[in-house]
């Protein structure tokens, strides 16, 4: 059996333990009508109780815009389209054992591949083998990846001269777009140092100063801390944001890569002007699957194994 077909055996229970509070927020949501209603968590006939009824988007309409004329994206905002794709895998995949099927979210190189160095896709691969999985960091309610949150539904706020982006699990990043200069290189962050610009109608977020700790999907793909990420937020209409995050680091790949997210960020609307959005921090390490994950991981590499959020090193 391959490697990736193992990993697929081993982390369907985790894939579900994580996505389910994200797919059951989806269920609450409400699908488009006509999507198939088996996209609830568990499907059948208990899925339609753990929904809220669909509502319709708002009009879509021209770029709203803030008193100093630049585009307004405050709202709530998913780009997965409903359905955890690439939360395993970034690049095109197959489906199955609990993992939903998903075209690459990579759209430079062309190929849809991610350039790593090989000795990094070495480490990626050691990452992604079922005995590994435990040493993921998400199951341990650490930090997600700045890349890897873009799966989930999101807050957007001006907040004074700052650009705040709340994520799932009370990720909250506040991004200045008044300062020039990252902070000095010795500090290091889990989330990174970033700081916004405008690029016309464009918000341009450059981060720098990360602690290289964290993953970008539960497959194991990673960036160090060399890493250098830009991302690109422009808004379209009124209910539509493109976003891309643009990764150089010449230590894990050859050259710098561009993903995005399934879908463009559409617009959340909930009954009576409510948010389809998930506010709860529902994570916690006392679940059985990651107990599961334990024992394979302690099987394989002793029971004195104790997986650190950085096991190449």
């Amino acid at each position: 059996m391959s490697t990736k077909s193992r990993f697929f055996l081993s982390i369907a229970a985790l894939v579900i333990a994580i996505g389910v509070t994200s797919v059951s927020m989806t269920a609450q949501q409400g699908l488009p009508q006509g999507q198939d209603e088996t996209l609830a968590v568990g499907g059948g006939p208990g899925a339609q109780a753990n929904r809220r009824a669909y509502v319709p988007p708002a009009p879509t309409g021209p770029v709203p815009r803030r008193p100093d004329g630049k585009p307004d994206m405050t709202g709530y905002w998913d780009g997965s389209d409903g359905v955890l794709h690439n939360t395993v895998i970034l690049e095109e995949h197959p489906g199955g054992f609990g993992v939903q099927a998903g075209k690459s979210l990579i759209i430079d190189p062309k190929d849809g591949t991610i350039p790593y160095q090989p000795s990094a896709l070495v480490e990626r691969d050691r990452r992604r083998d079922d005995a590994n999985g435990y040493e993921d960091q998400v199951g341990h309610c650490e930090f997600y990846d700045i890349g890897r949150v873009h799966q989930f539904a999101k807050d957007f706020m001006f907040s004074g001269n700052n650009f705040v982006i709340n994520d799932t699990q009370h990720i909250t990043r506040v991004i200045p777009l008044d300062r020039k200069a990252h902070l000095p290189s010795n500090l290091r962050l889990w989330l990174g140092d970033s700081i916004g610009r405008w690029e016309g109608d464009t918000l341009v977020v450059d981060t720098t100063n990360l602690a290289g700790k964290t993953r970008m999907a539960l497959g194991g793909d990673f960036y160090s801390a060399n890493a250098h990420i830009v991302e690109r937020f422009t808004m379209v209409d009124s209910n539509t944001i493109n976003w891309t995050m643009t990764i150089e680091d010449p230590t894990v790949f050859t050259r710098p890569w561009t993903l995005t997210t399934y879908t463009p960020f559409r617009r959340q609307r909930g009954p009576q002007g409510m948010a389809q959005y998930d506010v709860e921090d529902t994570c916690h390490e006392g679940n059985v699957d990651l107990a599961h994950l334990k024992n394979t991981y302690e099987q394989a590499h002793g029971s004195a194994a104790h997986p650190t959020t950085n096991p190449s090193k």
